[in-house]
């Protein structure tokens, strides 16, 4: 992320100094405001450098820090959590039925199998993209990435009983190195490419330094481009963060059970009632008695003494 502020204060910079043609400045009658700040740093010579470069530090590692600040505020817009303005509810109405509708069309692209590899390619991918929505109608979300964490959940919901939100973080304690390894990989891989969200969406702050009207439009369409790309980057990595979570769940939600003393399931109808009841535990609702099961530890030999078997 240093590498994009970098880039994004030196874009500005160049542009800047297009614009200004070189000249020689006299720091006795000169007043433009470019040439009182480089007369000032002339006139301390080393000292005067060093503070330039200082404050042009500080500039970029603040930029950096609220990046990485406003990435979880980001990432809530992305995922559909808009404030309930007039403006916005239609605008979530309108995308709840563009999704809706690429969903059906999703399905017909399923279809029946064929002996076609190019249509059996097409079927693949549009199960996989149909994977990224959940089932029904009143669960849609505006968004592709709300769209994605909602099936997720859904999936988990039906097939263990388990409610993602209240188990994720016990059940991430659990989990080996390997799987937690996944987890961070791909959590980190989200938080990188949301910071890069509204470094593409502050390019459009270097518009205005262009010399034309059709050079500050063609600029100001690319910067809307590049955050396009963007958000589409943050989705596929949701995609790739949901996918991993789904899997953690079918592979280590017995470890889940065992931590927390409740008895493993024996049957899929079981597991989601047994799933249902150990949500309501960590939810601290009411429900019905449950026998801990907790497994017995593991036997301490003693310390052999030296030359001994």
């Amino acid at each position: 992320m240093g590498g994009a502020v970098v880039c994004f204060w030196l874009l500005g910079v160049v542009l800047y100094l297009a614009r200004t043609p070189p000249r020689r400045i006299d720091c006795g009658r000169d007043d433009a405001p470019g040439a009182h700040l480089v007369c000032l740093v002339t006139r301390h010579g080393g000292f005067g450098a060093g503070v330039a470069t200082t404050v042009a530090l500080g500039i970029v590692v603040v930029s950096a820090l609220l990046t990485v600040w406003c990435a979880p505020a980001v990432l809530n817009l992305l995922s559909g959590a808009w404030p309930d303005v007039p403006p916005l509810r239609w605008w979530a109405r309108r995308r709840v039925e563009a999704h809706r509708e690429l969903r059906r069309k999703l399905v017909e692209a399923m279809g029946p199998a064929t002996n076609d590899v190019l249509a059996m390619r097409r079927a693949a991918a549009a199960s996989v993209a149909r994977r990224h929505y959940p089932k029904g109608s009143t669960t849609l979300q505006p968004t592709r990435i709300g769209n994605a964490l909602a099936a997720t959940e859904q999936r988990v919901e039906e097939r263990h009983g388990l409610d993602l939100e209240l188990c994720w973080r016990p059940l991430v304690q659990v989990v080996d190195q390997t799987a937690r390894t996944r987890l961070e990989t791909a959590s980190s891989l989200i938080v990188a490419r949301t910071q890069a969200v509204p470094f593409a969406a502050g390019l459009l702050l270097w518009t205005p330094l262009l010399p034309t009207w059709w050079a500050r439009g063609a600029y100001a369409v690319g910067c809307l481009l590049l955050v396009l790309l963007a958000c589409r980057a943050v989705a596929g990595a949701v995609d790739a963060y949901c996918d991993a979570a789904e899997d953690t769940f079918l592979v280590h939600r017995a470890g889940l059970y065992r931590a927390l003393g409740f008895p493993l399931p024996t049957t899929t109808q079981h597991e989601r009632n047994q799933g249902r009841d150990l949500s309501k535990y960590l939810a601290k609702r009411s429900m019905s008695p449950v026998t801990f099961d907790w497994p017995d530890p593991p036997l301490l030999q003693p310390p052999t003494a030296p030359g001994q078997t």
